[in-house]
């Protein structure tokens, strides 16, 4: 699967590099979220995988991190938090869906995988929780981005 993604990212401008160091991801996110084999074996080999403007990424392990500056990984969940006053509706749509790639290319907008069944959802700014399902696994999610279906 990675494979033939590198080839569709090679044609298209992205940036991907591989992970210097051991990429594994923070405690915290393997206690909230029951993490896809198949998206870990995808995700793991990578630090950086974004386009050529860096306006559309996978969150990578590192990018799960704590950063000072720049994008957070759930940054869609806490401006949903900050708008709704910490609606519990919205921690719980984001406990069942982590975020697998951020846009801010055309507004802000994202995929996650819901952990509970698996497929892939999209969700755009305002109502970041009203997401609709785009791929039934992930290995569908990148087949259909190679396929040109899905556009990042």
């Amino acid at each position: 699967m990675l494979n033939g993604f590198k080839e569709w990212a090679k044609k298209n401008g992205w940036n991907i590099f591989p992970a210097k160091d051991s990429n594994d991801f923070p405690d915290f996110i393997t206690e909230r979220y029951a993490i896809p084999e198949n998206w870990l074996q995808f995700i793991r080999p990578l630090e950086v995988c974004e386009n050529n403007d860096a306006t559309v990424w996978f969150v990578t392990p590192w990018d799960f991190r704590k950063q000072e500056n720049g994008f957070r990984w759930n940054e869609f969940e806490l401006m949903s938090l900050e708008w709704c006053d910490g609606d519990s509706a919205v921690t719980e749509f984001w406990d069942r869906h982590i975020p697998v790639v951020q846009s801010v290319k055309d507004g802000y907008s994202y995929y996650a995988i819901n952990t509970e069944s698996g497929k892939v959802v999209y969700g755009c700014e305002p109502e970041f929780e009203e997401a609709e399902t785009v791929a039934d696994s992930f290995e569908d999610f990148i087949a259909k981005i190679i396929a040109g279906e899905i556009k990042l």
